[in-house]
């Protein structure tokens, strides 16, 4: 099969003919650190300082990791003559662990860093290549094959300054189209970034949540009974785990799962690795798994029936509360050391180990259902957080080998500006181009078009969905509505991209349809959500505005309460909307009646899942 048109055959691959392939030597200089007699010491560094001193902690493949960090001072800093970074320099590790980058953009926090004698530091020169395009194409799988043939060394892998001189760089012929893939590349980081911070989030929510349920300082609604402390022996059947014979071990799938310790859990989840013939101690599906030799107490959950191998036990308990509250314990389980070192525990000691628990199996189960729905929204966040990742790949080897040229996500420079002038701004905006664009295809037609106080609660009954929180939406009259959708960039985004146009139904309807791009749209849309998520909306597809409207603005008025700390009932909704002027409206129309409220507040908790915590949302 020949080649594509337009398109050339290179040492890193198929390229765009327009496209070079230039040695970094030619685009810039490798500098590598201070080796010297004043190369710092242990006594010169300190917690902090004047200058971070880089160790090859703080350059991972996902960029610069500032923890565990070392600094020296000035006079040190002074007198070396090497190795000195300068904003939009590149870092690059050459030893042990090699080929990681990591870019001195204007958003790292530290104005003096060095770097340690393993890394160099790539300076581009030229005025052909943009850093930012440079710094994601040094990130490509075309750029890891070639560190792959340059490094050396089994025990401890290495790169050499020439060698990395000659790493060939692919040079797209304007800087505008660099910027609009680098832009592209930036969009998926940041929308990666957030993911991040929301997991964190909602990981730091759901320990607070295990503090308050898991103590009795907090308790559900409806429950008041006395906790009692018991010995875990007296309240679960105990199965220690004893290895089988390795001739019974097979990779066919003859016999059960044997789980042996963590190889063997995924996520709190068993895994099928390795199967056993000779079942020794046997684990039901839904048992939980606790580790006995170390590290100890790390806790899983049997996803099918397993066979123990003596790394292992499984504990059964009627419902999830036990699981959860081994969880809580993971971090303690060091008090239970008879000495200074806890490679072990045994079937009597770990009997013997108290816990507080309800008198009332209700309030046990209640417990451990909020805390299960939070896991739940983890996951699901970290299964979007993958799919985001895998989506950058993708776009990496669409993009930075020229398959795709760019006529794709892209926004002006204008529009850039409209949405902060910042990339955080930018790609908030972008993003919510996509989200409009696929509700109008979805939910508008020709007859119908999709107007924006209908797309307005759609994409907030998205937004909640998908990411339990929905930012940016204010309580205005018609709301919960997010005024920059109209005035910070999206529609205009959407419309300039082909995605949506204005369009008047024959009966006077007024709104948007789909346009010719919205293909393009869907796709993108696809990837970063998943189809599952309109196949959510659907059950929206036939209810009234004001039907929408109640439910976002009662589910908006739940979280203000919760996030508060307070009962979600009518009286507590009500109170809510009439301490907001844009609001107090609401509760003259007949949509919002007490009934109306109430159901939907239902509907909030059924749908959208209720919250021990939340953010405010203003």
């Amino acid at each position: 099969m020949g080649l594509k048109p337009g398109y050339k055959p290179t040492e890193v691959g198929v390229l765009p003919e327009d496209w070079n392939l230039i040695p970094f030597d030619e685009l810039g200089k490798v500098i590598d650190g201070d080796r010297g007699v004043n190369y710092p010491s242990g006594k010169d560094f300190r917690a902090d300082g004047y200058c971070l001193f880089l160790n090859a902690g703080n350059v991972t493949q996902d960029g610069f990791r500032f923890i565990e960090c070392s600094f020296i001072s000035r006079a040190k800093d002074e007198v070396l003559s090497k190795g000195k970074l300068r904003r939009e320099d590149i870092v690059l590790t050459t030893r042990g662990t090699v080929g990681n980058f990591a870019y001195f953009d204007s958003e790292i926090p530290f104005n003096h860093m060095r770097i340690n004698s393993g890394m160099v530091i790539l300076r581009n020169e030229s005025q052909s290549i943009l850093n930012t395009f440079l710094y994601n194409y040094l990130q490509s799988h075309m750029i890891q094959l070639q560190v792959e043939r340059l490094s050396f060394g089994s025990a401890q892998p290495q790169l050499t300054v020439k060698g990395i001189s000659k790493l060939l760089v692919v040079v797209p012929p304007t800087t505008d189209e660099q910027k609009k893939v680098a832009n592209a590349l930036s969009d998926v980081d940041a929308l990666l970034e957030g993911l991040d911070r929301l997991i964190a989030k909602k990981r730091d929510l759901k320990q607070a949540a295990m503090q308050e349920l898991l103590t009795g300082d907090t308790r559900l609604p409806g429950f008041a009974g006395e906790w009692e402390t018991k010995r875990l022996g007296d309240l679960a059947s105990i199965v220690m785990g004893q290895s089988p014979s390795s001739s019974n071990y097979n990779s066919r799938g003859d016999g059960l799962p044997l789980i042996q310790g963590n190889a063997d859990i995924e996520d709190r989840r068993t895994i099928k690795r390795i199967f056993t013939t000779q079942i020794t101690k046997r684990a039901q599906a839904g048992d939980v798994l606790m580790s006995v030799r170390a590290p100890v107490g790390e806790i899983s959950q049997a996803a099918y029936d397993v066979c123990l191998g003596r790394g292992v036990c499984a504990l059964r308990f009627p419902n999830d509360f036990l699981y959860q509250y081994l969880i809580f314990l993971e971090t303690a389980w060091a008090k239970h050391s008879k000495g200074s070192t806890f490679e072990s525990i045994n079937s009597t000691d770990l009997k013997a180990v108290e816990i507080q628990i309800p008198s009332d199996a209700e309030e046990q189960e209640a417990i451990a259902s909020v805390l299960s729905d939070m896991d739940a929204e983890i996951e699901a966040l970290e299964q979007r957080r993958a799919k985001t990742a895998n989506l950058k790949q993708a776009m990496m080897q669409e993009l930075l080998t020229g398959k795709t040229r760019l006529v794709e996500l892209q926004a002006s420079d204008e529009q850039t500006d409209a949405a902060s002038g910042n990339a955080k701004g930018h790609n908030w905006a972008i993003n919510e181009a996509v989200v409009i664009a696929t509700l109008v295809k979805h939910f508008g037609g020709e007859n119908y078009p999709l107007g924006r106080k209908r797309y307005t609660k759609l994409s907030y009954l998205l937004h909640r969905h998908v990411e339990r929180q929905a930012e940016g939406y204010l309580k205005k009259a018609a709301g919960p509505y997010n005024p920059q959708t109209k005035y910070g960039g999206p529609e205009k985004i959407a419309k300039q991209n082909g995605y949506i146009t204005q369009h008047k139904g024959p009966k006077g309807h007024s709104g948007f349809i789909a346009a010719d791009n919205i293909a393009q749209a869907e796709g993108y849309f696809e990837k970063w959500y998943g189809p599952e998520v309109i196949q959510w909306l659907e059950q929206f597809r036939y209810k009234k505005n004001d039907d929408m409207e109640v439910l976002a603005t009662v589910d908006m008025a739940a979280l203000e309460l919760r996030a508060s700390g307070k009962t979600v009932n009518v009286a507590a909704v009500k109170y809510v909307i009439t301490s907001h002027p844009e609001w107090e409206a609401k509760l003259d129309r007949a949509a919002f009646s007490d009934a109306n409220i109430a159901e939907a507040i239902k509907q909030s908790d059924a749908l959208l899942g209720s919250e021990i915590a939340g953010g405010s949302h203003a």
